[in-house]
């Protein structure tokens, strides 16, 4: 039991039934999971990167800051990050082609 208690994924499955079917209580504490979630993957730090080929990067003046995973890029698979006009390789900043 103390395994899924400390698993966030797991929650829905521990959660008493009257939780379940009171609507109010079942927005609540949604609400208070997703929030539970977030700090969980921020602890445990590791995040899984989006995925784009270099054919459909979405525009980097829509992404500004963020980071993603190229997988087809000149050299080989790399992070990648927007500095709001150009996709660039986090090791050398070149931009991504």
């Amino acid at each position: 039991m103390s395994r899924q208690v400390n698993n966030p994924t797991m929650w829905d499955k521990v959660r008493p039934v009257e939780w379940k079917t009171d609507q109010n209580i079942a927005s609540y504490m949604r609400g208070i999971e997703l929030w539970a979630r977030q700090v969980y993957d921020n602890i445990t730090g590791i995040k899984q990167q989006v995925s784009y080929t270099v054919a459909l990067l979405p525009a980097a003046s829509d992404y500004e800051a963020h980071t993603i995973y190229v997988s087809n890029e000149t050299g080989g698979a790399t992070l990648a990050f927007s500095d709001g006009t150009n996709w660039r390789r986090v090791q050398d900043r070149v931009v991504v082609s």
